[in-house]
């Protein structure tokens, strides 16, 4: 391993409701780990490609903190791996916030389906064998060669028991990170998740990784979830957690960065008195980090010998099941044709990482759809809104990118037509607005109804009125450099039919 990080220290994951904070904090605040693709956006086009703002990039340069990077949208854990349609965007970033290192999730997000590749809608985890360790060391070697920069992936959260004949997570952990030459990002929150529901103890863990590997630290908020801790990112860190961390960290010789994970949509309930005290915590915890030595002991040789005739599930075959399990009926593909040992034990977890994946989902509709939902509420009432819902994910594959999520849902309520007064204008008010600014062009749309009225009504938690008799009325929803919303004159539409002027987008 010729790479060795810098100490860095204590730092965040930037959120763009905390820039202010990150500003005016630089002296605790001292790293910012940017998530590129939450900050992306996808034009809902098929074949649109997600790109991030050359504006923000500037802007992101100008933070007092040392940047990181860290991928959130295309693990390195399975078949599937992307390692060029979002690499131009990703090096782009990485290279104009001069970064030191790059990490990425040791999971899986696409498998197979009946019509190509879709999204499980949640980060799942790998099968842990000699096969899975030579596909995911395999990817970090590309993916690292492709960034031309040094990679750690991170440990994950697993919701499943350990299987017969898989190696356990430390052996897994360790011996992707020595075939692949790479570091680690050792998410401590998700390892004592993992031993809180009972799949495998921290200290085992530990005392198997290549401990010079360590670059990084993670740690969160948690939640219980349908009876299982979950990583929510939603809160203050457990204390427990901080009691573990300041014993783990001095034995991590090559730590660069210690950082805080928070949900963006939790910012708000969290507050940021309360994200302050976190990164003070995080700056206690850092005087526990080991100063570094002038030669360093050489790594012990912890390499792991493949089993010799171990022959189980492929990686692939793993997949298989993930697509079933995951996927609406409507887009799997054919029934795998492996026996692929599935457990009594897993019925749980499956249940609960569908429940994770509809809770994005939803959580990006109410995001985007705001105003959508919120008619929807309360002209169904609550029962009835998550059964559209749920009859809508059932029948609709997950979207990686939150605007690919609201167009389909757009579609789906389209094919189903409820009759609530002013659904179809709020709509295609709220589904034009994303495409404008998705797609950076300008949208023309007729409405029936007074939106300025309608917004009114939901504001004071009313249905709107039914339509009168106004006539319809055309605006466009562009962005020109600010987002606008504006009338279309009538004499811009006279000469637009009498072909005397061009349509808008």
């Amino acid at each position: 391993m010729g790479f060795t990080p810098p100490r860095l220290g204590p730092g965040a994951i930037y959120l763009r409701s905390l820039d202010s904070f990150f500003r005016s904090n630089g002296d605790l605040v001292r790293v910012a780990e940017i998530e590129p693709q939450t900050l992306w956006t996808k034009g809902t086009r098929a074949d649109a490609r997600p790109a991030g703002s050359s504006a923000e990039r500037r802007h992101l340069g100008t933070l007092p903190q040392r940047v990181l990077t860290h991928g959130v949208g295309y693990p390195v854990g399975g078949t599937i791996c992307d390692q060029k349609d979002h690499i131009p965007e990703f090096l782009a970033w990485n290279r104009e916030l001069d970064v030191n290192w790059t990490s990425e999730h040791l999971s899986i997000l696409h498998v197979r389906a009946g019509s190509g590749l879709e999204s499980c809608g949640f980060l799942m985890p790998p099968l842990q064998t000699d096969s899975g360790v030579r596909l995911a060391a395999q990817n970090i070697v590309e993916r690292r060669t492709v960034l031309g920069l040094p990679f750690a992936f991170e440990t994950g959260v697993n919701y499943f028991s350990v299987r017969d004949g898989e190696l356990p997570d430390g052996e897994f952990f360790a011996a992707v990170a020595e075939e692949a030459d790479c570091g680690i990002l050792l998410d401590l929150t998700n390892l004592w998740i993992n031993e809180k529901n009972g799949r495998a103890r921290i200290g085992d863990i530990m005392s198997c990784l290549p401990l010079e590997r360590v670059w990084e630290v993670h740690l969160a908020g948690v939640e219980m979830e349908r009876g299982y801790w979950v990583d929510a990112h939603s809160r203050e860190i457990d204390r427990e957690v901080v009691a573990l961390t300041a014993e783990i960290l001095p034995s991590l010789p090559n730590l660069g960065a210690i950082i805080f994970e928070l949900a963006p949509e939790r910012v708000s309930s969290f507050g940021e008195r309360a994200w302050l005290h976190e990164i003070e915590t995080l700056n206690r915890l850092w005087e526990k980090v080991p100063l570094r030595e002038v030669s360093r002991p050489l790594a012990v040789d912890r390499r792991r010998k493949s089993h010799a005739g171990n022959i189980g599930p492929t990686p692939g075959q793993w997949e298989e099941v993930l697509a079933l399990r995951m996927l609406p009926e409507c887009c799997r593909a054919a029934p795998p044709v492996s026996c692929f040992p599935c457990r009594l034990a897993d019925e749980e977890p499956f249940a609960l990482y569908s429940h994770l994946a509809e809770s994005f989902r939803s959580g990006a509709l109410a995001e985007l759809l705001g105003n959508t939902i919120h008619l929807l509420l309360l002209a169904l009432g609550k029962d009835a809104l998550e059964n559209l819902i749920d009859a809508y994910v059932a029948s609709t594959p997950p979207a990686r990118f939150p605007s690919d999520e609201a167009v389909r849902f757009r579609d789906f309520l389209q094919a189903n037509p409820l009759p609530i007064a002013g659904l179809d204008d709020m709509l295609k008010f709220e589904a034009s607005s994303i495409e404008a600014a998705a797609n950076n062009t300008t949208v023309r749309l007729t409405l029936n109804q007074d939106i300025d009225g309608m917004l009114a009504d939901l504001a004071a938690g009313r249905i709107p009125s039914p339509s009168s008799d106004r006539p319809p009325v055309v605006i466009e929803i562009g962005v020109d450099p600010v987002p606008f919303i504006r009338p279309v004159p009538v004499d811009v539409l006279s000469a637009a039919r009498s072909g005397k002027a061009g349509t808008a987008a």
